[in-house]
């Protein structure tokens, strides 16, 4: 889905060059315009699976054994359903940087519903989410100041290729604080008032943590099953997506 703001982004900067001023309306049709994506999509889903003959089944579900899933519906009723295979794809979620005042900040599922683009934006983190996310939002007029731990951003991509990235941030206007972290947030009447560990103050709209994501098993009562996990909380599979229980499986984020 964003790469519908990916595009909208670039349009902007090449408007941009041409003295064209593209108001915040378009930012707001843009976000309307996702969100609608993403419910014509989920009815896609739907349409497919029940043409398949699959019964979906709403509500929250965690195992109650190896052959066995127990499910909280909505309306507060628990059933279980019994099956030869389990298949768990319960994702990841964004994860939190530690600090005072950390629920100030969003994270990348909140940042793709904002009702209004930020004018002033801070981001913590180096990888891919952080650097799309920075590219985002400078091309469509907001300041950006990208934090991250390391020298350069992208950690485990090629050196050579991390610091074209890096220049070509720069070029663009985004503010790179290398080897630098977050402290502190609080809320204050111009902003969100941000304290790095190099002493420096920043106000802005939005602060984003794009500091990772964690595998989705905290509620899944795997230890029911017996299923085993690593220290991260990601689900053990084999190279044929198999837990260390025969009878159940996991596929992506929630693997490790």
């Amino acid at each position: 889905m964003d790469q519908l703001f990916v595009v909208n982004s670039r349009m902007q900067e090449i408007l941009a060059g041409s003295l064209v001023k593209i108001s915040t309306s378009i930012g707001k049709k843009l976000l309307n315009n996702k969100t609608q994506e993403i419910q014509r999509l989920n009815g896609i889903y739907k349409r497919l699976l029940t043409n398949a003959g699959v019964t979906m089944i709403e509500g929250e579900g965690r195992l109650a054994g190896p052959h066995e899933v127990e499910v909280t519906q909505p309306d507060g009723s628990v059933h279980k359903y019994t099956a030869k295979h389990i298949l768990i794809a319960t994702g990841s979620r964004a994860q939190r940087v530690k600090i005072p005042g950390e629920e100030l900040a969003i994270t990348s599922d909140e940042a793709l519903s904002l009702e209004e683009l930020p004018k002033r934006a801070v981001i913590l983190g180096g990888g891919y989410i952080a650097v799309e996310f920075a590219s985002i939002w400078r091309g469509m007029g907001a300041t950006v100041d990208l934090f991250y731990r390391k020298e350069l951003p992208l950690r485990g991509f090629d050196d050579e290729m991390r610091a074209v990235v890096a220049k070509n941030l720069e070029g663009r206007g985004i503010k790179l604080h290398p080897q630098s972290t977050l402290t502190e947030l609080s809320k204050t009447d111009e902003g969100i008032k941000v304290v790095t560990d190099q002493g420096d103050v920043l106000v802005a709209d939005v602060v984003l943590f794009a500091t990772g994501r964690a595998p989705n098993t905290k509620r899944l009562n795997l230890a029911a099953a017996g299923v085993e996990t690593d220290k991260t909380g990601a689900i053990k599979v084999d190279e044929y997506s198999c837990s260390n229980i025969p009878s159940v499986w996991a596929v992506g984020d929630v693997t490790n």
